[in-house]
């Protein structure tokens, strides 16, 4: 699978985390190809409640990236948006990991 790495650590989380879930909208398993499921073959929303952040994981042409926003207890953003660049996939899984292993914002 092209994005296993990432897909694990939202499995391992989703597993570990009561209340956390993702919402797949990538394109890269899209039959046939699009123009926008090329240009946007990883496309997560992740909500960890337990954590009150809400975080999409994407990559778009090469761009590979986590935005993150605080979540409150309604499921509303609030605050700013952080963003956090990686070069490549293994990079995008280990960043990830290490956003849900730390209790605060990472950036």
């Amino acid at each position: 699978m092209k994005y296993k790495a990432v897909y694990d650590v939202l499995n391992e989380r989703r597993q570990t985390i009561p209340g956390f879930c993702y919402d797949d909208r990538s394109g890269w398993r899209a039959s046939p190809q699009t123009y926008m499921t090329m240009q946007r073959p990883l496309w997560i929303i992740a909500e960890d409640v337990a954590a009150g952040r809400r975080l999409w994981i994407t990559q778009e042409g090469a761009r590979f990236g986590i935005a993150i926003r605080r979540m409150d207890e309604q499921k509303q953003n609030y605050g700013p948006t952080y963003h956090i660049t990686c070069e490549n996939r293994t990079k995008l899984a280990q960043v990830l990991r290490c956003q849900f292993e730390s209790k605060t914002l990472a950036v």
